[in-house]
Order: structure tokens, then sequence, then C-alpha cells
């Protein structure tokens, strides 16, 4: 594994929703699908769940099934469609279904019977379904539902950060506008306190200080060129000793196992900036079935359109454009690409830039999984708090009759001179006063949702309750609470674009930020959603301010700053801790993985060594990895087409539950065959490209690539620029996996 990490991904994937394996029917849930259970003299076999929508903490999805009553000669095929409440469980990774209920049902052979076998199948239902994997739903979703939905876009701005290449390792320090100095106690040095470095200024020489590589660059302009210092001031080390003691300090050190003999290139930048680097100069090599070159040393997502001679560079999910890497840069629409970035192969290095294309599947499947929220139940005895830097002080929402706290990192709404709302950890909570008391809110006010993005508290309006009980209030949050927004375009972008007025009084609050983390969006046959960070080239370093990539929104104070800091693998919901949350059964969690290891000890062995060597080279970063990378043995390279037209790897987990309410079949030729009282019958050809038959076909890939994506059992990892680290294959089959 190379020694420094392009992307940290979280991967909203493994289609597959099923929970725990390897134990029997009635009271816990068998390996694999589809599944069978008896009741009332009846035999159930359950094919796979098809996820349809997830509204407002409600899941929809539809099973299709056969029944085979007692003395019975053959089974009869039918189809049920359910509606059951998620949560997340503390795991993080795993969802509960209560309250599965039925909504239609549809067995032509047995119409009489219809009801009752709905029911049943239910019941069972909710016993599979306590422990679902999160990520596979989302991912269950963004496929069925790509062509169909159509999120909601915001008015993202696209302003051209100064982009810097270099080819020689670099590092990227981002001070969050002029210098803001403040006194350090025990010391006769100002600490800059608007950035996450250790930067100083020695009022006796005009001179900077920053720490890097174990040791000081100066420089006479914070902007200027950073040099080793020989002899740093003494007044220094107290001013490094409480920063390391009180943390919340990057000190740019090279990660584990990197060369620290020679001190990066050090570029500062009081502007939103992004850092290029590149091994050399930029190696372009071509990309099979188009005109473009990729440059195959960077770990940055540049190109070359040979036939306009022009180079592309994709950011945080935008697109820019130059003549001459050493010229001026500007801004291109993702719908306004030359048209071979679409025709890009999904498995290339280049690849990953596919979710930042218009019209590509790969756009639309983020889009819908940037919709998708994450979920729980909040005790309503939890308790919050709100830290302000001195009394609180609001400001003018434009557009709206609200006003926000700009002194705290806590996003604070005032509604009216008795009314506040506040977020915290991904719950909404109210108080008579800014100052509270803070108690869990069951409701918020609609006037909240209409806070728009140029307020830096706007990603507090993806955070959402759906419905609340005498004890717990159901809450959630899609991505859009890390940084991610739809372009109007039709591509997830990271961050909104609007470059932020920072809080500084005593101390520093950094507003959201779009640039400077060098963030991406990928969406990827093996790997489902993701958006990763890029670090630093070798030396485990967050090149920008307002917030490392480790933890998620938090309100702190950290020495003389206030964190606010983000990362989209973490499900925030941890941090209320299992007293505040609805419980999941770790046991049976546990077990799971037991069993698995037990009956794929090669895979498993596999693994290990994987998850061992990942926590060796990067420890940070698998401390905040809810899964570390996988590996299965089996290998395999497959395309969208294959995967919706190919039956081969399904099984006997072949049959479906058509948008029309009958049961279908998948064919080994691909076809379809429909399922009536006189058993199995083909489709014709206008089926295939009708409105069901295309549906079939993507929940035929959703199914396929289950086994492809499964995080546990197969499907790759991708901790590197899209490059996987690990095995594909198809391992399983997918369902209701853990």
């Amino acid at each position: 594994m190379k020694t420094w990490i392009r992307s940290l991904f979280v991967l909203l994937a493994a289609i597959a929703f099923v929970p725990a394996h390897g134990q029997d029917s009635a009271t816990s849930a068998p390996q694999g699908w589809p599944r069978s259970f008896t009741n009332n003299g009846t035999s159930f076999t359950v094919y796979q769940p098809q996820a349809t929508s997830l509204d407002n903490g409600v899941l929809s999805f539809r099973m299709a099934v056969s029944a085979t009553p007692q003395g019975a000669a053959a089974p009869g095929f039918g189809t049920v469609k359910l509606t059951g409440i998620i949560t997340s469980n503390p795991d993080g990774m795993t969802v509960a279904l209560n309250e599965v209920a039925v909504v239609k049902s549809s067995f032509p052979s047995f119409p009489d019977q219809a009801m009752n076998y709905a029911q049943a199948v239910a019941a069972q239902a909710q016993v599979w379904g306590q422990s679902l994997s999160q990520q596979a739903i989302q991912a269950n979703l963004a496929v069925t539902q790509a062509e169909s939905k159509k999120p909601k876009a915001v008015a993202v701005q696209n302003p051209v950060p100064k982009i810097i290449l270099s080819q020689s390792p670099a590092i990227l320090v981002l001070v969050d506008g002029q210098p803001a100095l403040r006194p350090v106690p025990g010391s006769s040095v100002l600490r800059v306190i608007n950035t996450q470095a250790l930067i100083a200024l020695d009022q006796s020489s005009g001179t900077f200080y920053l720490r890097v590589n174990g040791g000081w660059v100066q420089s006479s302009q914070i902007t200027g060129t950073w040099t080793p210092a020989a002899n740093p001031p003494d007044a220094l080390t107290p001013l490094l000793q409480q920063a390391t003691t009180a943390g919340n300090v990057q000190l740019y050190n090279p990660q584990q196992g990197a060369s620290s003999s020679a001190t990066p290139t050090v570029y500062v930048s009081t502007v939103p900036a992004e850092l290029i680097v590149t091994q050399g100069a930029p190696n372009f090599q071509p990309v099979s079935g188009t005109q473009l070159l990729h440059a195959a040393n960077t770990s940055s997502s540049l190109f070359m359109d040979v036939a306009k001679q022009t180079y592309y560079l994709v950011i945080s999910g935008r697109w820019f454009s130059t003549q001459n890497l050493s010229g001026a840069w500007q801004f291109v629409p993702a719908n306004q690409l030359p048209a071979d970035f679409a025709n890009i192969p999904e498995n290339a290095p280049a690849g990953t830039v596919l979710a930042s294309v218009s019209g590509t599947k790969q756009a639309q499947e983020a889009s819908i999984s940037s919709s998708v929220p994450q979920t729980a139940r909040i005790a309503r005895s939890s308790s919050g708090s709100v830290t302000y830097d001195g009394a609180p002080q609001f400001s003018k929402i434009s557009g709206t009759e609200l006003s926000y706290a700009v002194n705290t990192a806590t996003p604070v709404v005032k509604v009216s001179s008795s009314r506040y709302y506040a977020v915290i950890n991904g719950v909404w909570f109210k108080a008579p006063s800014p100052t509270g008391p803070w108690t869990v809110a069951d409701k918020v006010p609609t006037s909240v949702y209409t806070i728009p993005p140029s307020c830096p508290i706007y990603y507090a309006t993806s955070v959402s309750v759906y419905g609340s009980t005498p004890d717990y209030v159901t809450v959630g949050y899609t991505p859009g609470y890390y940084g991610t927004c739809l372009s109007p375009e039709g591509v997830v972008v990271f961050g909104t674009g609007y470059n932020y007025v920072p809080y500084i009084g005593s101390t520093w609050i950094a507003p959201p930020l779009t640039y400077g983390f060098g963030a991406g969006i990928a969406c990827g046959l093996a790997t489902g959603f993701a958006v990763g960070l890029a670090f630093d080239h070798g030396w485990g370093c967050a090149p920008g301010w307002g917030g490392g990539w480790n933890g998620s929104p938090n309100n702190s104070f950290n020495g003389n700053t206030i964190n606010r800091s983000y990362s989209i693998q973490n499900n925030v919901y941890n941090r209320w801790g299992n007293n505040n949350l609805s419980n999941v059964n770790r046991q049976q969690l546990q077990q799971d993985r037991q069993n698995f290891d037990q009956n794929h000890p090669q895979a498993a062995s596999d693994m290990n060594r994987a998850e061992q060597n990942f926590k060796t080279e990067h420890p940070q970063a698998s401390q905040d990895l809810h899964q570390n990378a996988r590996r299965a043995a089996d290998n395999g390279d497959f395309s969208r087409d294959s995967l919706s037209h190919d039956s081969s790897h399904l099984g006997g987990n072949n049959v479906f539950a058509g948008r029309d309410g009958n049961a279908y079949r998948s064919a080994s030729d691909g076809a379809w065959q429909q399922h009536n009282n006189s058993g199995w019958h083909n489709t014709d050809n206008s089926f295939s490209h009708g409105d069901i038959g295309r549906d079939l076909d993507n929940q035929r890939f959703a199914r396929n690539a289950g086994g492809f994506r499964d995080s546990g059992f197969g499907g790759s990892h991708s901790y590197g620029g899209g490059r996987s680290f690990g095995g594909g294959g198809f391992r399983g089959g997918g369902g209701f996996r853990r």
C-alpha cells in the first residue's frame, strides 16, 4: 500500500442489506437469499428485498415470495410490498427495521390467501430486520431510483480557487484570511490563531515561523517563501508545548514510514486554494476509448483533452480548465465538458471522476445517495449544550426572518426572542434562550429550512426530525450535513462554494470550506457512493483550515480555536452513546463476524492482514474508519451493462418483484420470465424495453452488484485515489448483509 492516501473514501456500498446470518429462520436470520420459513403449514420462500423509497425514516420495499400450502403439488409465486420504520443502530453501520406493515399483496395462484401470506412475510421480515446495512439501503436506492428521482439542487457557487502546481513534495497551509495574532502565555511570540497550522510571529524580527517535519521553517511574509529556520527563537518552545498538549493543531509531520529527510515545499495561502502535486513533470497516459490523457503521477484528477489541447482538473466535484498549466484557470460546468469524459471506462484509474460528469449513471447514483438520510432514535432525555465566545452574538440571515449565532461553532438559529434551535451532533434541540436549557426538539419550524447556502450554517438544513414517541424522537441527516451539495448541473459537489467570513475574537471559529482538502466525489461499480478528502502526499496532514478530516460536525474549544471538523465516514449519532439511542444486539453482530471467519478462513485471513497493515501504516485514519480494508479471494472485471443483464451470479436468488405486482424470474440468457397460474412464461421483446423491464434490469444490477460491493464479504475499499485496495469479486450474492 502506498505511504500516502489520496482519498479516504466512505463506501456507501454493499447493495444487499441483510442482518445476521448463519442461524435458523424463525428466531434469527439465516445466511443468504432466498430464505425459507413455515407458517400455519404453508412453506414460504422469500427472495431478496428490493428497496424502492426512503421518506421521513419510512423504508418501502417489495419482495418476491413463493408459497406452498400443505399438500400443494407446486408453489405459487407472488409479491408483497411492505414498509417499515428504520433507525440507525449504535454500531453506526446498521439500521433496525420496525413496525413492518403490508401495503399491497398479490398471489395470483392463491388470491384468497394473499393478505394472510403477506402478513406472515411481514412478521418474518421484522425478525430478520434488526441489523440491516445502512450503506446497502442507500446504494440500493441509488441504483433503482437514479433514472426517476430528481433530488433538489442547491444554488452553489463555483469560484476558481488559487491552484498551485508542484512537481516535488509540498504541503498547503491555509490561513483563514489575514493572520489574526494573539499573545501566547509565557512566550514573547504571537500566535496566528486562524489556521490549524502552528504559526507564530516573532515581533522582534518580524519573522513568521511554521512548524513542519519536526522543525521550524521561517518567512518574512505569511505568504512568502519559507525556508528552514537555522536558529528559531527559544520563545517557540513553550508555544509548541502548549499547542501539543491542547491538541487541535496540525504539525505537518510525515506519515509513519515516510521519509523525513527533506522538508517539503511550503505554500501558505490566505485565500481558498488547492495544491496539485505531481512526481516530476505530469506523466499523461491515454484513457482507453477517448481522446483524453490522464496524469498518472499525481493523486489529483488532472486531464488533457487532445482534441482541444486543453487541460481539465476536478476539485471538490467542480471542473476547471486551462490552456496552459502555468496560466489562469476557469470554471467549466459539468454539463459542458467534452463528450469524451462520459466515455471514460469506469474501471480505469480515471473512472472515479464519472460521478462528476453530468448525465452519467455514476452522477445519477451519487445524487440519489446524497439525498438518503442516516437516521436514529434519540432519547428525549438527552441533553445538549452550546458554548459561546463571550455573550451570544447573532447575525440576520439574508432573505429570512431568522438570525444565527456567529460566535459559536454550533449552528444556533434564533426564530424569536424566546425560540432558539440548535443542531448538536445531528440532533435538533430547542431552548427558550440562546444559553438554554436545551432539550431535544420533536418539531422544527419550516422557516429553518429556508436558510440559504450563502449562510455559514446552511449545512444544518440537512438535519431533520421525522417523528416522535413519548420517549424517543426519530432524527436523521443527509450527507449535506458533512458538506455535499447537488449542483444545478446534476453532480454532487463538496461545499457550497461560498467563502464565508469567519468569526475571530479571542478564538477562531472556522466556517465550512469548499477548497483546501482536495475533496473528491466518486460513485463506482465496486465502491458505490464515496466522498474522499485528499491527504498530503506522504506528510499525513489535512492541508486546510476549518477542521480536519478526523471527526464529525462538532463544537469544541481547543487551545485558541474553536474547531468545527468534518468527516463523512463517521456516523455522528455514535457520539450520543447507547444510553441515548435505541439499542442493537451487539452480541448478534459479533456472532456474525465469527460465523464469517469460520466459513471463509482465507478471506478472513486476508481481511485481518489488510486491516493490520492499514492500522500500522495509517494509525490515525484507522481510528476513524468504521470498517477497514476487506479483501475477498475472488476477483472480477464487470461492467454495468453486464451486471444489468447477467444472471450467472444470482444462483437461486433470481426471482424479483415487479412494479406491477407480478413475480419475474431472471433467465440464464438475461431475458425475463413472468409467473402466472400456469407457471413461468417468457416475456416478449417489447417488455424488455418497457418501464417494468427497465426497472427489473436496474433491480438485477443492484442485486448483482451487491456481491461486488459487499463491504464485509468481498468488494474493494478505495483507500487511494479510487485505486482499489483488495479484491473485487462476487461473494454470496448480497442481501440484507451487515
